[in-house]
């Protein structure tokens, strides 16, 4: 038996699959209706929809086989997904890639596969609809052309419900930011024309003005802050639907994320801690990562005073795991419950150390990139002794 290579592209080939959702889902009658028909079609006991995993094809629709999945090393899809166009065998027995296959000496007893490859629109091939006998068989040119229109039906199927879960996230963000923008922008900005109305007014005079104007300002911080969030999640979600994975040093990434919040942590007393190794390298999407670093080393340092904060980086099992620790004032098990909620009134921020207040928004798109990148965020924090976010990815 000869085992089929893994395709060039195999890693952005897995990340479309998983987009998809598709693995491990229940069985659907718009997925069910395709193998059956396939099998009218080309007059064949078996048909399968199948998605070639790391390490198993997973069947999403079958027919005429009960078995919901095979080892990938013995499938005949991992071969499939490697042509452009049709594979075919015409009989196992002659051809020296199958004739000892378990799938061919013992059940299902597979003579003939033919095998459509499923093709996403970015040329990634998840998995195939084939076809399956008992016996030796040829397809005609028509069952040949019914089999790819199929294909090409689970695709359309698979993107368009992509697309939809795209625009309900897009709609349910937008309605998150466009309530926090609504609030937090506006709050400063009735306060600087009260403080005008005072002073035209003669309530107040020049020096309680020039008082109040400076806490207004700090609060305008804030609201900078904030709109620069959006203004980099308006960006990320323009390249939203590819990410850009790439090998970039995670210490230099670290060291600039730093860079720009080295003065708030310098008025502070807190010290930033870089230990990640100076020549790790990973491979994501480093502009996503940047978001997140810089929104957790910001918050810690709103929450800190005196203290330390931390960057470590591991590996567990193929994950790469980032954490970001500091000293600061912790949190309730309560809090600490709510913090990565997707619902908006548990994104009421708490006061900094020095008063700073915050929107929660920058927490609220962690969570939504993370998720992205196919990741978890995990918190501990403890009242009086700091607080760790965990990346895992």
């Amino acid at each position: 038996m000869l085992q089929a290579r893994l395709p060039e592209n195999e890693e952005a080939r897995l990340q479309d699959l998983y987009r998809t959702g598709l693995l491990d889902s229940p069985q659907e009658d718009e997925f069910n209706d395709i193998v059956k028909f396939a099998s009218v079609l080309c007059d064949m006991p078996i048909s399968l929809i199948s998605l070639v995993d790391s390490d198993r094809q997973w069947f999403k629709a079958r027919i005429g086989l009960e078995a919901p999945q095979t080892d990938r090393e013995i499938s005949f899809c991992s071969h499939a997904i490697l042509q452009d166009h049709l594979f075919e065998i015409p009989d196992t027995l002659q051809d020296n890639r199958f004739f000892d296959n378990p799938l061919v000496t013992d059940f299902p007893a597979i003579r003939y596969y033919a095998g459509m490859p499923l093709v996403t629109g970015s040329g990634n091939r998840l998995g195939t609809l084939c076809v399956i006998d008992n016996e030796p068989r040829v397809l005609t040119d028509l069952q040949k052309f019914g089999l790819k229109v199929l294909a090409d039906n689970v695709i359309k199927i698979a993107e368009l419900r992509i697309k939809n879960k795209r625009l309900h996230y897009l709609s349910e963000t937008q309605k998150t930011v466009i309530s926090i923008l609504a609030h937090d922008v506006r709050n400063p900005l009735a306060s600087i024309k009260s403080i005008i109305g005072f002073k035209q007014s003669d309530i107040i005079d020049t020096e309680d003005a020039t008082e109040m104007i400076e806490m207004v300002s700090d609060q305008l911080d804030n609201t900078i802050g904030m709109v620069d969030n959006v203004v980099r999640w308006g960006e990320l979600q323009m390249k939203f639907a590819r990410f850009n994975y790439t090998d970039f040093n995670l210490y230099q990434l670290v060291e600039s994320v730093f860079a720009l919040e080295s003065l708030n942590a310098y008025a502070k007393n807190n010290t930033l801690v870089n230990n990640v190794f100076i020549d790790t390298l990973v491979n994501s999407d480093m502009q996503a990562i940047e978001f997140v670093l810089r929104n957790l080393v910001s918050n810690a340092n709103k929450y800190t005073q005196d203290g330390s904060i931390t960057v470590n980086m591991t590996y567990v099992d193929k994950h790469m795991v980032i954490e970001v620790t500091d000293t600061g004032i912790g949190m309730n098990a309560e809090k600490v419950g709510k913090l990565l909620s997707a619902a908006k009134e548990d994104h009421n921020s708490t006061l900094g150390t020095n008063n700073e207040k915050g929107s929660g928004l920058g927490l609220l798109l962690v969570r939504e990139f993370i998720d992205r990148l196919n990741g978890t965020v995990t918190v501990k924090s403890e009242l009086g002794i700091g607080t760790s976010f965990k990346i895992m990815i």
